[in-house]
């Protein structure tokens, strides 16, 4: 049933690691074709060969930067007639601290990349969707939509708007036959949180392997417009609609400050 909804081909942005990674693997072990797309073409082809070596199906690899101009424009050139059925735009970045103390610059990159990427992705591939009449779009958003985040707020605020974005295409692609789900994951085992200022054993959160993320968001399409992979995620998920939003910001700013490295959140730029 999933080939035969989301086939031939699955694109993925971001897959060179992490969830990213795992999605394409998943998606070709389900039996779809897939478009590999990320900046590192050395890691792509190496992807790409472990796929084919694998799983048997066909890859294609895109070696793009994403941020570059009208990038996501020359994605849907080069996919031209690629019967496309699954869409997961994957690819995000982060930055945090305390927001006046980041450059402009960096905090831009993360809005282009996070927010309008993946809505010119949804938009130019959702049009092809609905005219192929199925297929599904899966979003990667954050538990930390769910609520502003200090020390990460635009970071938390764009993945607010993919969670938005995903809820509101899910009504209005369904008579299409088009699915759409918002994956939210917490802590997961990728690059990015590796990379940030924060001990995250100090975190109460589920930390979660890329692998099982993937699974969670890929069984969910056509089943849920949105999923949170972890009891305890979930937990801080949804609870947030039975209490002031006031109460959950200032429960991970003070999470994410007690857990912070080298001064981070302390006005220390």
């Amino acid at each position: 049933m999933f080939k035969e909804k989301y086939g031939q081909w699955a694109l993925i942005t971001g897959a060179s690691s992490g969830i990213g990674e795992e999605l394409a693997l998943i998606s070709a072990e389900r039996g779809l074709n897939v478009i590999l797309v990320a900046r590192r073409e050395e890691r792509l082809k190496k992807l790409s060969a472990r796929i084919i070596e694998r799983f048997k199906v066909d890859v294609k690899v895109i070696a793009l930067d994403l941020l570059g101009e009208g990038a996501v424009r020359k994605l849907a050139d080069q996919t031209k007639g690629i019967d496309i059925g699954l869409v997961i735009p994957n690819a995000g970045i982060e930055v945090n601290g305390d927001f006046v103390d980041g450059d402009i610059q960096s905090n831009e990159r993360v809005v282009n990349l996070n927010v309008l990427v993946p809505m010119q992705i949804a938009n130019l591939f959702g049009k092809r969707l609905a005219a192929r009449g199925k297929g599904g779009i899966l979003f990667v958003s954050s538990l930390f939509a769910y609520q502003g985040v200090p020390l990460v707020a635009n970071y938390a605020a764009t993945k607010a708007y993919i969670l938005s974005l995903g809820e509101a295409l899910n009504v209005e692609l369904a008579p299409f036959g088009v699915d759409v789900t918002v994956l939210s994951p917490g802590l997961t085992d990728t690059e990015m949180p590796k990379g940030m200022p924060f001990d995250l054993s100090k975190m109460p959160i589920t930390i979660s392997t890329s692998r099982d993320v993937a699974c969670v968001g890929l069984d969910a399409l056509g089943r849920k417009a949105t999923v949170v992979p972890g009891l305890i995620n979930k937990f801080y998920a949804w609870t947030n609609r039975f209490i002031p939003r006031s109460f959950p910001v200032n429960l991970f700013g003070f999470l994410l400050k007690r857990a912070s490295v080298n001064g981070v959140g302390s006005g220390v730029s």
